[in-house]
């Protein structure tokens, strides 16, 4: 007597409507010619065939097949079905992911019971590369497909609708078409959920008129997100890096970023006053548009400056950036070294977070401050120059009105 496993029967790929018809139409016109494999008389293959010769009474034969227990049936199934001409790359990569988790469980079966594990038809691959690579190419090779189509099915069955699911397994859409549609739903679950954080932002910015390391020395040890500033760049105040470098390594947290805008001449000397404390990270060129300026130090026209980024720790940043930017024309209305906006936005929306705590050690103007308010960023600041500072609270000023009456 013939008997139905769930089991073994979900592992089985459904067929679409049309391969139904298509094969219950050939077996009302030949016969059942392919024989119903079971293992102790349960249907290990030909569910379908079983099905359609019960409906009209159509006579199959059987062949009973051994197996060393449940395992080997599951994992003989999904390697079976490898064979069907009809499947899709997704149909098939599906199975070949499945027949090597059940390889891999039936491994640590035999391992746990102190028997050696075979496989009677092992895949032969290079032994170059990760694990995980590895893996993957052998997974490729089991479905006769490429290695990046495995990793895209891969995030498909973990992220993707069990309405997008069944349009591959209906041939209706393209493993690339599928893989595209989750990276959209994902970046927009990502957006909406930022949206939902900002809701919940408070908005606070703490601008103090003085020396950086007597009004910011309360801030806590190990609790600031990004350091962004603009030192002054003469000579004279060279040792402003130092003291910034030995700033940032106190009060930044693990893997923390210092990001500054630097000048050209002791830039050698920059660099090495900030690596007595921090760890070097890169440099961005800033490039500005507008007027170009003469420096006549050294006789030439200069478009661009260095941004530095130095970090407190050495980790790498989760999203890629590009090592350069545009910026609009620096403005002009609070001093001559005044950065444009947009540039300073740039640094914030790579290197930080909604409700991320930035501090700004030289503030200036308030460049960085209005790019916090922006882009819903926690700031406290410090201004040495008591018309700089001035200016600068106008100007924040200035942006609440125009913010309140938009």
């Amino acid at each position: 007597m013939i008997k139905i496993n769930d089991k073994f029967k979900v592992e089985i790929a459904p067929l679409t409507e049309e391969e139904y018809s298509g094969l219950e139409a050939s077996i009302l016109a030949d016969g059942c010619r392919d024989a119903i494999i079971t293992w102790n008389d349960y249907i290990v293959d030909g569910h379908n065939r079983y099905e359609i010769c019960t409906k009209h009474n159509i006579s199959y034969s059987t062949i009973e097949k051994e197996f060393e227990d449940e395992s080997a049936v599951l994992a003989w199934i999904n390697k079976n079905q490898l064979s069907r001409r009809n499947l899709s790359d997704y149909q098939r990569i599906k199975l070949a992911l499945r027949y090597k988790e059940l390889l891999a469980k039936k491994a640590k079966e035999r391992m746990l019971a102190g028997v050696k594990s075979e496989d009677s038809n092992p895949v032969k691959i290079s032994t170059q590369g990760s694990k995980a690579t590895k893996t993957r190419d052998k997974i490729a090779e089991i479905a006769g497909v490429s290695g990046f189509l495995v990793e895209r099915v891969k995030k498909i069955e973990a992220k993707a609708t069990p309405e997008l699911k069944e349009k591959l397994r209906e041939k209706k859409i393209t493993i690339e078409k599928a893989y595209k549609e989750v990276q959209s739903t994902e970046k927009k679950e990502v957006r909406k959920q930022l949206a939902e954080e900002a809701k919940d932002i408070q908005i606070s910015i703490d601008l103090r008129h003085g020396d950086f390391e007597t009004m910011l020395a309360d801030i806590p040890d190990g609790s600031v997100d990004c350091i962004i500033t603009d030192p002054p760049y003469p000579y004279e105040f060279i040792e402003c890096w130092s003291k910034l470098a030995v700033f940032a390594k106190k009060k930044l947290k693990p893997n923390g970023f210092c990001i500054a805008y630097s000048g050209q001449f002791y830039l050698p000397e920059v660099m090495e006053r900030m690596s007595e404390n921090l760890d070097y990270y890169w440099t961005f060129c800033l490039y500005h548009e507008g007027q170009t300026q003469i420096v006549n130090g050294v006789n030439l026209m200069c478009r661009w400056k260095p941004v530095l980024i130095f970090q407190n720790g050495k980790k790498k940043i989760s999203n890629t950036f590009q090592d350069y930017f545009i910026s609009e024309a620096r403005e002009k209305d609070g001093h001559d070294w005044q950065q444009g906006l947009s540039g300073v936005k740039y640094i914030i929306e790579h290197f930080t977070k909604p409700n991320d705590l930035i501090v700004e050690p030289f503030a200036g103007v308030g460049t960085t401050i209005i790019g916090c308010l922006e882009l819903s960023r926690r700031i406290i600041a410090a201004e040495i120059d008591e018309e700089t500072y001035n200016l600068a609270k106008k100007r924040i000023d200035d942006y609440d009105k125009r913010s309140v009456n938009k």
